[in-house]
């Protein structure tokens, strides 16, 4: 997954390699090195596939394939987590640079940062589907203001219930009483 993420491997590569195993997304290799100047040596640094995508200007689709897989692991949905990917952005494309601005606003309480329900429409858009609970999960009252049918809830409920925390689901069950009437 690391060499097709940095040799520019195809979408379908990309895809079957994740498809055959998901957790390959959150192994780390040494990449390069990096230049410590207050002890004067040379330490190599780490890389996952979605940094080296990031690094090594992978596509939009690639990106955002990879992301959506690392998001789906819960140790990658925190703001550390997300935080990291602060070192390569410097060196994504301007459509993956937008991608991952947009997690970075979920991290930071920034008035220029897009709102939760932008930032739901932003991921619901592009179908990335862990970015979008993960708006849940860290805005769970951002439902509400969505404006879904409530023939669409049970499948968001459930959803909700396997990708984001029990808080989440506790909040969403709180802000949307009116599923649990007659039950």
């Amino acid at each position: 997954l690391h060499v097709a993420c940095r040799c520019g491997a195809s979408f379908e590569v990309v895809a079957a390699l994740l498809k055959a195993w998901p957790d390959g997304v959150k192994e780390k290799t040494e990449s390069s090195f990096e230049h410590i100047f207050e002890e004067r040596q040379w330490v190599p640094y780490w890389d996952t596939p979605l940094q080296m995508a990031c690094s090594c200007r992978a596509s939009f689709e690639i990106t955002s394939l990879v992301l959506n897989t690392w998001l789906s692991f819960k140790e990658n949905r925190t703001k550390s987590a997300i935080m990291t990917l602060q070192r390569v952005t410097a060196d994504c494309t301007g459509d993956v640079k937008d991608l991952i601005s947009h997690l970075f606003a979920l991290c930071n309480n920034n008035a220029d940062n897009p709102s939760p329900n932008e930032i739901m429409d932003y991921f619901v858009h592009i179908e990335m589907w862990s970015g979008a609970t993960l708006v849940l999960d860290t805005n769970p009252t951002a439902i509400k203001t969505m404006g879904l049918d409530t023939k669409v809830m049970a499948d968001l409920l459930s959803t909700v219930g396997r990708c984001c925390s029990l808080k989440a689901m506790w909040e969403v069950l709180c802000n949307e009483q009116d599923l649990l009437e007659g039950v």
